[in-house]
């Protein structure tokens, strides 16, 4: 069974092994999958600038292994779409508050990618997604994403705000947009993908470990 850890500041010492497979993973999808060469590093592990301490990122694991994530970074913090791709916006403003989550890398291991199945490794991270929004009190959570997602949002029932025009990025079209974070929309996405319960774990941070940092070196 597939659950979805919540990896914050304060309990990241508990997933050591965790996350140096997530970032190993990111590096194998962004850079060995997807050509992105500016994030290539020597060790094989793909972190960058917005890997922070603000940062909490959803590490999906079936047993002990990583399958899949996402990070999320509220948007008061240095964001992708803030620092790097803000001229996406091009409608509104662009959100600054901790109540806008930003959510980039979201990836799933190779071995584990089945498709649009129900109970899919990236439909547990879709629900895991919004459920932790909700949980935390967001109003909002997208950024910079490719304009294939958008079909999927609305067939998960997800309310898309549009900050712009689309623009190739990389080889893809790309453009800012946000959902609304609410009750309809993670009743929605867990019909949509057969996960109906909550998929979130967490391991509580222990008192006598040092806490691990996530700044990228």
């Amino acid at each position: 069974m597939v659950k979805v850890h919540v990896v914050t500041r304060e309990n990241a010492s508990r997933y050591g092994q965790a996350l140096h497979d997530y970032f190993r993973l990111r590096h194998l999808i962004y850079v060995e999958e997807r050509g992105w060469e500016d994030l290539r590093r020597p060790d094989g592990l793909e972190r960058d600038q917005f890997d922070t301490d603000a940062a909490v990122h959803l590490i999906a694991m079936e047993g002990r292994e990583v399958v899949g994530g996402s990070r999320m970074i509220p948007m008061s913090a240095p964001t992708l779409l803030s620092d790097v791709f803000p001229h996406l916006v091009q409608r509104g403003k662009l959100p600054r508050d901790q109540a806008a989550i930003e959510w980039t890398r979201m990836f799933v291991a190779p071995a584990h990618r089945t498709g649009h199945r129900e109970r899919s490794v990236a439909g547990a991270l879709f629900c895991a997604v919004m459920e932790y929004c909700h949980a935390i009190g967001a109003t909002s959570v997208g950024g910079v994403m490719e304009t294939f997602w958008l079909p999927r949002w609305q067939r998960f029932g997800w309310t898309t705000r549009v900050l712009g025009l689309p623009e190739d990025i990389a080889g893809c079209m790309t453009l800012a947009a946000f959902m609304d974070v609410d009750r309809k929309a993670l009743d929605g996405v867990r019909a949509a993908t057969g996960w109906p319960g909550s998929v979130l774990a967490r391991r509580e941070a222990s008192e006598d470990e040092p806490a691990l940092s996530l700044l990228a070196s």
